[in-house]
């Protein structure tokens, strides 16, 4: 069961939007086969996605990368598992437990981040990522998006780099929910922090090459913080 358990989470690991059907497949044909012969755990799949939602993307935040490629099918995959036949006995709530964790992760490690440096960075990132598109769908709860999210990020008069990446994710992927939800001053706070944000540059400036890095990573951050307020009257899609 070990070796199928590191197979699926691989696949988890590698969604794309080519692969999709097949990764699909993939799970109903192994939980299909194992439940015939086996007992399967029941938090299989949950523990697939979880512990490989951070891909390699974002584990270099120097180059820029902070946007995550495949949350959305992260998203997406938990809500086919949970209707799919044979992937449902394995997969209750899958979204809600995956949307409860995610903003757990979220708050812990933007502490983590803070305190001890960009160790956890990636998975910082691959959560608010999740965050959002959660937040979008309709699986975080009103209180928390109107109360908790942002103001966890804004809650000092400056904003530690992580923390400035965080608010363009949720902004860029989320401005319209955080916007109808958290209040003009929350987001307006937001933007006015980032406007006068300054990265610390990742690498040192004693080479050309490494002079050429620093600049190509903050003209990425410049242009991701080119964000703009949320329009007013959009709202979150409900859960299906």
């Amino acid at each position: 069961m070990q070796t199928v358990g590191e197979a699926l989470g691989l696949v988890a690991g590698e969604l794309s939007d080519q692969n999709y059907a097949q990764s699909l497949e993939f799970y109903r044909f192994w939980l299909g086969a194992d439940q015939t012969y086996i007992q399967v755990p029941s938090d299989q799949i949950f523990d697939a996605i979880w512990n490989n939602r951070v891909p390699g993307s974002l584990a270099s935040p120097g180059y820029g990368q902070i946007i995550h490629s495949a949350a959305h099918l992260i998203s997406r995959f938990a809500r086919d598992a949970e209707s799919d036949h044979i992937l449902a006995p394995y997969n209750s709530e899958l979204r809600s437990r995956l949307s409860t964790r995610s903003l757990q992760e979220f708050s812990s490690n933007n502490l983590m981040v803070a305190r001890y440096g960009r160790d956890a960075v990636g998975a910082f990132y691959a959560d608010t990522n999740l965050v959002a598109h959660w937040a979008n769908l309709g699986f975080m709860e009103e209180a928390a998006i109107r109360d908790h999210i942002l103001q966890s990020l804004i809650s000092r008069p400056k904003l530690c780099d992580h923390q400035a990446d965080a608010l363009i994710i949720l902004l860029k992927l989320a401005g319209a929910t955080f916007g109808a939800y958290a209040g003009s001053s929350v987001v307006d706070r937001c933007f006015e922090l980032l406007k006068g944000h300054s990265y610390t540059p990742p690498y040192g400036t004693g080479w050309q090459s490494e002079r050429e890095r620093n600049r190509k990573y903050l003209q990425v951050k410049q242009e991701l913080v080119q964000v703009r307020a949320p329009q007013a009257g959009n709202e979150r899609c409900p859960p299906d």
